[in-house]
């Protein structure tokens, strides 16, 4: 089970929200402005930053996009209107606004933060260093720039220089929640969970909704063996993202765990269809179907997750398994054999031995007889090349 790290962005907007009754007014006043001057850039800038204030990121940047076009020079409206594309997730739009932007003001550390966090949306993690670094190196770093250097680092497997970096966030900033959960993390991977823990609770102590925290905090507790507190919060950060496929596939691991399967096949299942890449969680469904004894479906799932890795020895041999009880003895015979292959160039000599005697067993079984045993042996290695 993965742990999440959420980047955090830094808002081209005010930190302060004003009240929101005041500005659905100021939006009133700018909309019937903007039908008196529609060619005002200004006022196209304010409606837009507007309603990006109250989270309306697709009419902001539907505005801010008439500002840019009304003023090229306008640095405030492209920064903003790569905002608004970030937290739509439409990084390679945000891009060409946000280097405008910083071409016209480039000491601006909102722009650079947006900028970073576009790359890190694009898993550019090292241009995302490189954009950053200058200013984290010579004390110029916001809360954010720290934040997202960290996160660039963190995925580079830099974990030291990530825990430097948000060690310095936290100086600045010691009631960030989304700081201390992401430290947690790194602690985690550096070997030190106890003091994880201690990071993930004060995150929560300070923001009790936070759903990473929560889900880092539950994946810990599994580890620990303690699976219904874990479960609780797995539920609170399924609460905060509900079409997060990590975290529901978090629900579906302690379900397993607590032997609630059709529970657990239930979350699997939602993970799955958002995020049909999850090899773990492919294979946890061919586990659980095949618990269930719905042992079609588990050949599906296992299927799915050779797709996914085809050097992975596991579901071969279950592959194997699975076939044989559907009395598909060749095929039962060819994926043992791929199975024994696989453990074989991967040292576990223990399950090689196993998968070579099963084969001997299930060739004996189905009257398989040399000639063809080697033909389906050669087939299946040629497929695993």
């Amino acid at each position: 089970m993965r742990y999440l790290i959420y980047f955090i962005v830094l808002c081209a907007l005010c930190a302060c929200t004003p009240d929101a009754a005041k500005i659905e007014e100021q939006i009133k006043q700018y909309q019937a402005r903007v039908v008196v001057d529609p060619n005002n850039a200004e006022i196209h800038y304010q409606l837009g930053h507007a309603h990006l204030t109250l989270g309306r990121y697709e009419q902001g940047a539907s505005h801010l996009k008439d500002a840019v076009r009304l003023s090229k020079k306008h640095a405030l409206a492209h920064r903003d209107l790569g905002w608004a594309l970030i937290q739509l997730k439409e990084y390679r739009a945000a891009e060409p606004w946000l280097l405008k932007a910083l071409e016209m003001k480039p000491r601006d550390r909102a722009t650079l933060s947006s900028l970073s966090a576009v790359y890190i949306g694009q898993k550019r993690y090292r241009d995302a260093v490189d954009l950053l670094k200058p200013f984290t190196d010579t004390g110029r770093g916001t809360v954010p720039i720290h934040n997202n250097i960290a996160t660039a680092y963190q995925h580079l497997g830099l974990y030291r220089l990530a825990t430097d970096q948000l060690q310095r966030t936290l100086k600045k900033n010691p009631d960030s929640a989304g700081s201390h959960a992401s430290l947690g993390v790194l602690l985690e991977k550096t070997g030190y969970p106890q003091q994880a823990m201690t990071e993930y609770r004060t995150a929560l102590m300070l923001d009790p909704g936070h759903g990473s925290a929560h889900f880092n905090l539950g994946v810990a507790l599994m580890r620990q063996g303690k699976n219904d507190e874990a479960l609780n919060h797995f539920r609170t950060a399924h609460q905060a993202h509900p079409d997060d496929p990590e975290i529901l596939a978090g629900l579906g691991w302690t379900y397993h765990q607590l032997n609630e399967y059709s529970q657990a096949i239930l979350y699997y299942e939602k993970s799955v269809r958002l995020d049909p890449s999850n090899l773990r969680a492919q294979q946890a469904l061919g586990e659980l179907w095949d618990i269930t004894q719905h042992y079609g479906r588990a050949i599906d799932a296992y299927e799915t997750a050779v797709g996914l890795d085809p050097e992975g020895p596991d579901n071969y041999f279950h592959l194997g398994r699975l076939n044989d009880h559907f009395k598909a003895g060749e095929k039962a015979v060819a994926y043992m054999a791929l199975a024994e292959m696989l453990y074989r160039k991967n040292r576990n000599m223990e399950m090689t031995e196993h998968c070579r005697k099963n084969v001997s067993i299930l060739a004996r079984k189905y009257k398989i007889k040399n000639k063809k045993l080697r033909r389906l042996t050669r087939v299946r290695q040629s497929v695993a090349g």
